[in-house]
C-alpha cells in the first residue's frame, strides 16, 4: 500500500501509542538487577561529576577515546559508530568542543563563580593552526578538513564543477581573490571578531561550569522524536516549515534539564549545551580565521535550528510564505544547489538540500560507498549515504525523502521534546504534536515567524520557569495570509528585555550589515494590537488563547478539530483527556519536571544552598522520580 497509508489512525493515536511505550518500558525493566531502576529523564545529573562514581567498575579520565577530563571511556558504549562520532567530531574541529553552562546562582554560590575542576586556561578552544605551505589543511589535524570551495549566493567562476562561490552576502564582507593549490578560491578578508561574538563560543569560565566532551551532546540531552509521515512533498515542506516555529513553545513546555554534571544551571532545558557540545566547525568556519579552506563561515552549529523555511512548493496556490521570513544568512554549497535547480528544483528546496553538503560526514561505512553489494551484485542508490548526511545534521525539525529499502515516503520529524518521566507524558505529547499536523494541514493554518525571531524565541524558551516567566514572538492571526495578504506589519512588544528584539539580534546573529538589519525593520515595526502581524505572549496565551490579544489559542483549534475526526465517544475523551496536561502545564497549574527537580534539590535538607547537588540528594531524588513513574 502507498507508504503515506501506513501513518496510525485516530483509534491507534489513543491506544497503541501509550500501550507501545509501557510495553518498551516493561521490556527494558524485566533485564534490570533488583538494585537498579530505569528512568526516562534527559540525563543523568552527575554524569561528568568529580564527586559521583556512577558506572561499576569505572576508569580514570582522559582516556584515548573521548579525551575528556570529566569522563570516563567506560561512559561511550563500545560499538564503533558511537566512537568513530566523537572522534570525528574531534578531528574535524581540530579540538575537542567545549561547552560553557551558566550556574544557578543561590544564596551561598561562591560568586564569582570558578569551576573546580577545569580551567578555560587548561583547555584547547581551537586556536588557529595555520597549515603548511602546500598541506592543505585548514586549521591543522591529520586530514583535509576544511578542503572545498568557499560557497555563497553567486557563482564566480566556471572552473570547477563545484562552482566556488561569493561569500560576501554570507559573511558581511568585501570578498578578495586568491588563489590556492591551483583552484580558484574567494578569501573573505575578517576583522578580528568581538570577544562576544557568538561564533568563537569560548567560555570565559567566570559562572559558569564546563564541559569538554561531545558525549555530553551526542550521548546526552534526551529527546522525544515524533516522526510524521507526509502524503507527498508539498505536504511535507508545510509541516516542516509551520512545526518549526513551534519548537521553542515544546521546548518550554518539556523542560527537564535544570542539573548538569552536579549542579544546578541557570537554565532548565538542554537544547543549546547539546548543539554547542557537537559543534565541529573549524577555527575558519567559526570566524576565528579567514577563509582560506573551508567553504564557508558557518553561523551555526550542525545541531540546532533550522537554516531556512522551504515555502508550500512552486504549485502550491498557498501563498502564505514571504520569503523575507529566511532573514538568517547560511552557507549552502552553490554547485549542488546549481545542479538541482537546473533541474527543476525550487530555490528554497534546492538551498536547504545544499546546506547539507557543507558539512562532512563523521565516518562512513565501506559497505554505504560501495557502489554495488557484494552479495546481491545489486547498484547502491545513493539513498543510505545521503541518510547519513541527513543524519550528521540535526535540526529542530528534519524532512526525510522516501526510501525505496523501508517503503517509507516523505516524513517530517520535530526533534524539539525533552523526553518526560511517564509513558502517559510522552503519550501526552506525541499526540499533541500529530494532532497538530493534522490541524495545521486541515485547517491551513499559518505559523510562519521570521527565522531570527525563532531562533530568539529558542533562547527564551530555555530559561528557568521559562512557562510562567517569559514571552515569546507569536502569530496573532494564524488564519490570514494564504491569500498572500497578512493581518498588518508589525509586532506587540510587552516591555522588559523581551522588547530589545532588534537591538539584541545583530549581535545573537553575529551579523552587523545594513543588508541583515532590512527584513527585521521591515516587518517588525511597532504595530496597532488589532493588526499586528506577530506579538509577544506567554505560553499559555499561546496555546489556551488571548482575548486581550485576539489570539486564538493552539490548543483551543486542535480541541475543536477533534469532533471532525469521527472517533468513538470513548476515544475522544481520552484524546481531550491527554491533551489536559498540555493544558495545565501551559497554564502553569502544573509544573515541568525540571521545576520539579530543582524545587526538590532546594528543598532537600542536605542541600547547602550553593548550587552543588550532591550524591545523596541526586540519589534521593532519583528514587523518588522513579517511586512517581511506579505509582507510588
Amino acid at each position: 500500500e502507498p507508504p503515506h497509508l501506513r501513518i496510525f489512525s485516530a483509534q491507534q493515536l489513543v491506544t497503541e501509542i501509550p500501550e507501545c511505550l509501557r510495553a518498551r518500558r516493561r521490556l527494558l525493566k524485566s533485564k534490570l538487577n533488583e538494585d537498579e531502576m530505569l528512568l526516562s529523564i534527559t540525563q543523568f545529573p552527575l554524569l561528568g561529576s568529580a564527586t559521583s562514581t556512577y558506572i561499576d567498575g569505572q576508569g580514570p579520565t582522559s582516556g584515548p577515546l573521548l579525551r575528556s577530563q570529566l569522563l570516563s571511556d567506560d561512559c561511550l558504549h563500545q560499538i564503533p559508530p558511537f566512537a568513530l562520532e566523537i572522534d570525528g567530531i574531534i578531528e574535524r574541529r581540530g579540538s575537542v568542543p567545549h561547552t560553557a553552562v551558566p550556574v544557578f546562582r543561590d544564596k551561598d554560590t561562591p560568586w564569582p563563580f570558578i569551576d573546580p575542576e577545569l580551567s578555560p586556561a587548561t583547555l584547547d578552544f581551537g586556536t588557529l593552526r595555520l597549515p603548511e605551505a602546500g598541506s592543505g589543511s585548514g586549521s591543522g589535524g591529520s586530514r583535509d578538513r576544511d578542503s572545498g570551495y568557499a560557497m555563497g549566493v553567486q557563482s564566480k567562476s566556471r572552473s570547477s564543477s563545484n562552482g566556488p562561490a561569493n561569500t560576501a552576502a554570507m559573511n558581511g564582507g568585501q570578498p578578495a581573490n586568491s588563489f590556492a593549490h591551483g583552484r580558484f578560491m574567494e578569501v573573505l578578508q575578517l576583522d578580528p571578531p568581538p570577544v562576544s561574538s557568538p561564533l568563537l563560543d569560548i567560555p570565559s569560565g567566570r559562572n559558569s561550569i564546563l564541559l569538554d566532551s561531545p558525549l555530553f551532546g551526542v550521548g546526552s540531552g534526551g529527546i522525544l522524536r515524533v516522526t510524521l509521515c507526509a502524503a507527498d512533498l508539498d505536504e511535507a515542506r508545510v509541516l516542516y516549515d509551520h512545526l518549526a516555529p513551534i519548537s521553542a513553545i515544546m521546548i518550554a513546555l518539556t523542560a527537564g534539564t535544570p542539573i548538569v554534571r552536579g549542579y544546578l544551571t541557570d537554565r532548565d532545558s538542554y537544547w543549546d549545551v547539546q548543539c554547542s557540545a557537537v559543534d565541529d566547525r573549524s577555527a575558519q568556519e567559526r570566524g576565528f580565521a579567514p577563509l582560506t579552506t573551508a567553504k564557508g563561515k558557518l553561523m551555526k552549529s550542525r545541531f540546532g535550528t533550522i537554516d531556512n523555511y522551504l515555502g508550500p512548493g512552486p504549485n502550491s496556490k498557498d501563498m502564505s510564505f514571504n520569503p523575507e521570513y529566511n532573514d538568517m544568512y547560511y552557507t549552502y554549497d552553490s554547485g549542488a544547489n546549481v545542479k538541482m535547480m537546473n533541474a527543476g528544483v525550487d530555490k528554497e528546496l534546492s538551498q536547504h538540500v545544499s546546506r547539507l553538503f557543507i558539512r562532512d560526514l563523521h565516518f562512513a561505512t565501506a559497505k554505504m560507498l560501495r557502489e554495488k553489494d557484494d552479495a546481491t551484485g545489486s547498484r547502491s542508490n545513493g539513498q543510505e549515504h545521503f541518510k547519513r548526511f541527513l543524519g550528521c545534521n540535526r535540526q529542530n525539525v528534519c524532512l526525510y525523502p522516501p526510501n525505496t529499502r523501508t517503503r517509507s515516503g516523505w516524513e517530517v520529524e520535530f526533534m524539539s521534546l525533552e523526553v518526560q518521566l511517564t509513558d502517559e507524558e510522552n503519550a501526552a505529547y506525541i499526540t499533541f504534536i500529530v494532532l497538530l499536523s493534522r490541524v495545521i494541514l486541515s485547517y491551513r493554518l499559518n505559523l510562519y515567524l521570521p527565522i531570527s525571531m525563532m531562533d530568539q524565541n529558542m533562547a527564551r524558551a530555555q530559561s528557568v520557569n521559562a512557562v510562567k516567566e517569559q514571552l515569546f514572538y507569536f502569530r496573532r492571526d494564524l488564519f490570514s495570509g494564504q491569500d498572500g495578504k497578512q493581518s498588518g506589519p508589525g509586532r506587540i512588544s510587552r516591555g522588559g528585555n523581551n522588547s530589545n528584539w532588534n537591538e539584541s539580534q545583530g549581535d545573537a546573529a553575529g551579523a552587523t550589515t545594513p543588508e541583515r538589519d532590512a527584513p527585521h525593520n521591515q516587518n517588525l515595526g511597532i504595530g496597532s494590537p488589532d493588526t499586528a502581524e506577530y506579538v509577544e505572549l506567554t505560553i499559555n496565551e499561546i496555546l489556551n488563547g488571548s482575548p486581550t490579544h485576539k489570539v486564538t489559542g493552539l490548543l483551543t483549534i486542535v480541541l475543536s478539530y477533534l469532533p471532525s475526526m469521527g472517533l468513538e465517544y470513548s476515544a475522544e475523551q481520552e484524546l481531550r483527556r491527554q491533551l489536559v496536561l498540555i493544558r495545565r502545564r501551559a497554564s502553569g497549574k502544573l509544573c515541568t519536571l525540571a521545576t520539579w527537580m530543582r524545587n526538590f534539590v532546594q528543598q532537600h535538607p542536605d542541600y547547602r544552598h550553593d548550587s552543588v547537588v550532591s550524591p545523596k540528594v541526586n540519589y534521593d531524588m532519583l528514587c523518588t522520580l522513579n517511586d512517581i513513574e511506579e505509582g507510588r
